[in-house]
């Protein structure tokens, strides 16, 4: 069965969050879509949040054994998923833009050499207040030159072709943190990225944030994703690794 889109939303513990993400995504005007929701082996109530909407055949809930990384259970989706598009929302995160699939896939369809196609977001405390709005580059050229220096995408936000990746390794699950970093960098080699402009997501802020639980992983995974694509991005590279040895030694004293 072929669908325009397939949406996951990866989920642990966050039963008090995820009806609202869910809703998001039932709200929006595009209805061409099919639902994964991939609960990495939650302790709370999940399954009963999650149950009323199995009624909607575009639905699917899978609860998995827990994980060694977000990149392997965002991986699991892949055998399942028909969509043309992918699109991902994380399950602490809201969709704040009914149409933003129909015009994320209304870009898609018309630009046709764009892989990867994101927007802006309104960042939230874990309250849902705003705390500021935040627009990332819009152009190809303009993503390219912060690419390596930084993530030019709100995770929450984007859609991107399903033909550009290669299941079911989508994510690379050696590290814990800048997956998604990593994957826009592979995808950007050969092809083009872009942001719309309107703001479609809310992108939730934690206060105990797994990168800033585990800091000295997350720096160690940076410099992993540096190491890794340091020959085509090379111009950049010196700037970003004087950043991450900084950070390195202001943990380690």
């Amino acid at each position: 069965m072929k669908i325009d889109v397939s949406v996951i939303i990866i989920t642990h513990n966050r039963a008090d969050l995820l009806s609202s993400a869910i809703d998001s995504v039932l709200a929006q005007s595009f209805k061409d879509f099919e639902l994964f929701i991939i609960d990495d082996d939650s302790s709370d109530n999940t399954e009963f949040i999650v149950r009323p909407y199995l009624s909607d055949d575009r639905v699917k809930y899978f609860k998995i054994h827990k994980q060694k990384s977000i990149a392997a259970v965002r991986n699991f989706a892949w055998p399942y998923v028909n969509g043309k598009y992918i699109a991902v929302l994380d399950s602490d995160d809201i969709w704040i833009d009914c149409d933003k699939l129909q015009k994320q896939y209304d870009y898609l369809e018309k630009n046709v050499e764009v892989v990867v196609l994101g927007g802006a977001a309104i960042k939230i405390n874990e309250e849902g207040a705003e705390l500021n709005r935040v627009l990332k580059p819009l152009t190809d050229e303009d993503i390219k030159k912060e690419l390596f220096v930084k993530n030019p995408f709100f995770h929450s936000s984007v859609m991107f072709r399903l033909n550009a990746v290669t299941p079911p390794f989508v994510y690379e699950d050696k590290i814990s943190f800048g997956e998604d970093w990593d994957l826009w960098l592979r995808l950007g080699e050969k092809n083009k990225l872009a942001n719309l402009p309107d703001y479609l997501v809310s992108y939730r802020v934690h206060s105990d944030n797994e990168a800033s639980k585990h800091s000295l992983k997350a720096v160690f995974d940076v410099f992993w994703v540096i190491s890794k694509h340091r020959r085509l991005y090379g111009k950049s590279r010196m700037i970003y690794v004087e950043k991450i040895f900084r950070k390195l030694l202001e943990h380690l004293r």
